[in-house]
C-alpha cells in the first residue's frame, strides 16, 4: 500500500537531506500548498549552485511536467523500500550572492578570460553583475562563476534511501511505471 506525504513532510526530508549533503550551509526550505498541487521552495546564498542542490533534492519531486504536451504526471519513489508518493510536486531551487563572493568569483572568471572585471550590484534580491554591452562575456564569466563556486556533495542518507520507481508513462519521454 502506498504511503502518502503531505508536502510540510516532503519539506522536512529536503532539510534533513541537504544538512547531510551540504553541513554548515543555511537553506530556507519552505512547503506552498495551493489549488492544483503543492510546492518547495529552497533559497540559500552563496554555497554550491543550483544544479548541485539540484541533484540532491530532485528525488523528492512528486510530478514531471512534460511542456511538450502541456501535461503533469506523477512520479513513483520507494522510500526506505516502502512505496511513497511525495507530497510536493516541484522543488524549486533559488541562489542568491552576496558582493563580496560574488566579486572574488568573477574576479578570478576574468582573469581565466583576460576580460576587464565588471561591476558588482548589490540588492535586495542579492548581487549581480552589472550589464555590459557584451551578453556573450557575461554569460561566459557567469558560468565560470558556477564552475568556480562547485562544493564537494558529501553522502546524504535521506535523498540516498529514495528510490525512483518510474513515471506515469504518459509524457513525452516518460519511463512508465517499472515493476518493483
Amino acid at each position: 500500500m502506498t504511503k502518502y506525504l503531505t508536502c510540510a513532510e516532503t519539506a522536512k526530508l529536503i532539510r534533513t537531506a541537504l544538512k547531510e549533503a551540504f553541513p554548515g550551509v543555511k537553506f530556507s526550505v519552505k512547503s506552498s500548498v495551493y489549488s492544483g498541487g503543492a510546492s518547495i521552495n529552497i533559497n540559500y546564498e552563496n554555497g554550491p549552485t543550483c544544479s548541485q542542490v539540484k541533484s540532491v533534492v530532485s528525488v523528492f519531486e512528486g510530478s514531471y511536467f512534460d511542456g511538450m504536451t502541456d501535461y503533469k504526471g506523477s512520479n513513483y519513489t520507494s522510500l526506505n523500500g516502502e512505496e511513497v508518493r511525495f507530497g510536493a510536486d516541484f522543488v524549486f531551487v533559488t541562489r542568491k550572492y552576496t558582493k563580496a563572493f560574488l566579486e572574488g568569483a568573477v574576479e578570478a572568471a576574468c582573469k581565466y578570460y583576460g576580460y576587464p572585471v565588471p561591476a558588482i550590484v548589490d540588492s535586495s534580491f542579492g548581487a549581480y553583475v552589472e550589464r555590459t554591452s557584451n551578453y556573450d562575456n557575461e554569460m561566459r564569466i557567469m558560468r565560470k562563476v558556477e564552475e568556480f563556486t562547485l562544493v564537494e556533495i558529501k553522502e546524504s542518507k535521506t535523498a540516498e534511501s529514495v528510490k525512483f520507481l518510474g513515471d506515469d508513462g504518459y509524457g513525452y519521454g516518460a519511463v512508465g511505471r517499472l515493476a518493483a
